[in-house]
């Protein structure tokens, strides 16, 4: 299969100077990278090549929704907020064990996913073939996500929260059009407890996220969070059950191949978390950490009142 170009020092810089707009950047990049290597493989071998990035990318979806577990029962408040997140690379989802084709004596090793390095030849020794796979695309640590954040409230308790970023298609074609949109709300819970002693606040959020025509991830999140407080220090922990899909629909490259049309299933579907943030007036700060199948860390920088 084709070799593709190695890009993980460059996600990494992104990541360590926290360019969000960059980031976003390198995606479109890496996801038309991906486009090119997904044709080279069929519905029956493409799993284990992209499920990982089921799983990160869809535990990333459902990350930095919330600065605190406050909820207001009125006032107006509108608040925008840039909101990046990162999911742990694991060394498991870096290789994934790949059938060779029949002619070899050695039935399978182990290839690249998406997340690995670059892959190596496999040489038979009695017909003296070589095989080699697709490259990992992406080889890091930490998988990224950013995304502008709408926040605006507060009726009876409740507030509502939009995520929309798009970015063009690039060089005649050659970087497709992506497209991320998010929709939720939370309502206070504590406002129907007389005095009680921290915020509890309930809520759900659905996310939808496409690449050219090839891949669309879409998931839903509903949880509850509980925290307290202290001046402009905020303390916030949650509980949310989620699920992720993600769809591949594709036309293979080799001639005479079925078209793809397949879902695959983000690995994280409870998840807790544990977080801080900074309430400073028209300035809000926050970061959080996320435990489930998959471990993330969200921050947000928010303006608004």
């Amino acid at each position: 299969m084709r070799n593709l170009h190695h890009i993980s020092g460059p996600i990494r810089t992104a990541v360590l100077l926290g360019a969000f707009v960059l980031l976003c950047v390198q995606g479109a990049t890496a996801q038309s990278d991906l486009e090119n290597v997904l044709k080279q493989y069929t519905e029956t071998t493409v799993k284990g090549y992209i499920q990982p990035m089921a799983d990160l990318f869809g535990a990333n979806m459902h990350s930095g929704l919330y600065p605190s577990a406050s909820v207001p029962q009125t006032g107006l408040s509108i608040r925008l907020t840039i909101v990046g997140m990162g999911a742990m690379v694991g060394d498991d989802q870096k290789n994934y064990s790949l059938a060779l084709p029949p002619s070899f004596a050695q039935r399978t090793m182990q290839a690249p996913t998406v997340f690995g390095p670059k892959a190596t030849v496999v040489r038979d020794p009695d017909t003296g073939l070589e095989f080699k796979p697709s490259d990992g695309i992406i080889d890091a640590t930490l998988f990224p996500l950013a995304v502008p954040q709408l926040t605006v409230g507060h009726i009876f308790g409740t507030e509502a929260t939009v995520r929309f970023i798009t970015t063009p298609s690039i060089g005649s074609g050659k970087f497709p059009k992506t497209t991320l949109w998010g929709l939720g709300a939370r309502h206070s819970v504590s406002q129907y407890i007389p005095e009680s002693p921290v915020d509890i606040a309930v809520g759900f959020f659905y996310s939808s996220f496409t690449v050219g025509d090839i891949i669309d991830f879409s998931g839903v999140t509903i949880g509850a969070q509980a925290g307290k407080s202290f001046g402009p220090l905020d303390l916030f922990g949650g509980f949310s059950w989620e699920k992720s899909t993600m769809n591949l629909s594709f036309t293979p490259s080799a001639a005479g191949s079925p078209s793809v049309n397949l879902d695959l299933d983000g690995e994280n579907t409870v998840r807790f978390t544990a977080g801080a943030g900074l309430n400073l007036s028209v300035i809000r700060l926050y970061a959080d950490a996320n435990f489930g199948a998959v471990t993330n860390f969200s921050a947000g920088l928010g303006f608004g009142f």
